[in-house]
């Protein structure tokens, strides 16, 4: 599987640009699979949620299925749902929305404008099983053991990370590959949004923790070739999460 994660710049609350953007890259590439940012649309413009947000029917959607033919689009949208408004994560392949991931864990402001989800999601697609997660998402591990138990062995994050923090963004990356035995797809953007700057680093990192591609500060694109076979090969060969031992309680 050719995975190509999209390290952009976001005009803030530039819906139209933004996404005509991502549509002429993914014409034009041959990738099986395209992460985006988070918020790829409009980047955090947080104040103007409500105008941006749409439903999982809507044009946004509509638009990214059109170019979902034999491939699979990922990345995170504001989403409006019974009068709430969720930072979501959609996935998309041959034409059809596969899944959806709302993001759980808030960051800060965000608790503001977005409602959390409560939902751990793991994907079937043709490439096997994918985690969805979003930024934030990245601290809190036990997601992401969640999506390994439910046969996750790709992990997916897309990210608006800031620079002041970029060493965390790249640390928990491997972090979550190395204790899964799974590959994660780390997709951050860059430029700025007047509130924080971003540095991207995005990474794709296989099922042994080493890195297979790490992106720079700039706008870029990764294109790895990433191979589901591999995840069930080291869990094979290297068993480590049959050894877990859980509720045992240790003594001091």
């Amino acid at each position: 599987m050719l995975v190509k994660v999209v390290q952009s710049d976001i005009n803030l609350g530039d819906k139209k640009v933004n996404l005509r953007k991502a549509i002429k890259l993914i014409k034009k590439s041959r990738a099986d699979l395209f992460l985006f940012p988070e918020v790829f649309t409009t980047g955090m413009d947080l104040e103007h949620v409500k105008e941006h947000a749409e439903s999982l029917n809507g044009e946004t959607i509509k638009k990214l299925k059109e170019h979902s033919r034999k491939k699979i689009i990922a990345g995170s949208l504001m989403e409006e749902y019974r009068g709430r408004i969720y930072n979501t994560l959609v996935l998309l392949e041959d034409k059809q929305l596969r899944g959806f991931y709302r993001k759980i864990h808030l960051f800060q402001k965000e608790n503001e404008y977005f409602t959390a989800g409560d939902m751990v999601e793991v994907v079937e697609t043709k490439h096997g099983r994918m985690g969805l997660s979003i930024c934030y998402d990245l601290r809190f591990p036990e997601l992401y053991r969640k999506q390994t138990d439910e046969g996750a062995g790709v992990l997916m994050v897309c990210a608006n990370f800031p620079r002041k923090r970029i060493e965390h963004w790249r640390t928990l990356l491997k972090a979550r590959a190395i204790e899964n035995q799974a590959y994660v797809v780390g997709c951050n953007r860059t430029g700025s949004d007047g509130i924080n700057e971003y540095n991207g680093k995005s990474m794709v990192i296989d099922p042994w923790g080493e890195v297979l591609a790490e992106a720079g500060q700039e706008e870029q694109t990764l294109e790895v070739e990433v191979d589901p076979g591999e995840v069930e090969r080291i869990r094979r060969d290297f068993p480590v999460l049959e050894d877990r031992k859980l509720g045992v309680r240790e003594t001091l």
